[in-house]
């Protein structure tokens, strides 16, 4: 019999709320052995792109050591951690990002680092939710 899960995904952008689902997952993939893939998207449409290309790697670099601190928390998990960094719509990055690689389960945060007091799912955790082809975990 396989693994319940091979490989989690997980939308990450420093929200309490991502912090929480990164955590559950976390645990998650170290109880069924399950791959993480921890993907963050820098938001941003081709405007603000040109404005922001002569800073891209002081940007990646930032990326870098935001991520850091979970890269040595799934090591001494002896969990394996795949990073990836989008760029562009975040809905329409994640939705991608997922349909084109062969992930189990989406766990992500029910808002993210913009607040939406009025709602109890985030645009972002919405759309995913409604929109994913593999089964998603919305966690508070």
């Amino acid at each position: 019999m396989g693994k319940i899960f091979g490989n989690i995904l997980v939308p990450y952008d420093d929200s309490p709320h991502s912090k929480s689902a990164l955590n559950k997952a976390l645990g998650m993939a170290e109880l069924t052995g399950a791959d993480l893939t921890l993907v963050h998207v820098i938001s941003y449409d081709e405007t603000v792109a040109k404005i922001i290309q002569p800073h891209e790697d002081s940007i990646l670099r930032h990326e870098l050591e935001f991520l850091n601190p979970i890269e040595q928390e799934a090591t001494k998990r002896s969990i394996v951690l795949q990073e990836k960094i989008l760029y562009g719509n975040t809905v329409e990055e994640l939705l991608d990002f997922m349909n084109h690689e062969n992930f189990d389960v989406v766990i992500m945060g029910r808002r993210g680092v913009t607040k939406t007091a009025s709602t109890s799912l985030g645009s972002v955790s919405n759309a995913i939710a409604q929109n994913a082809k593999i089964p998603v975990l919305v966690t508070s």
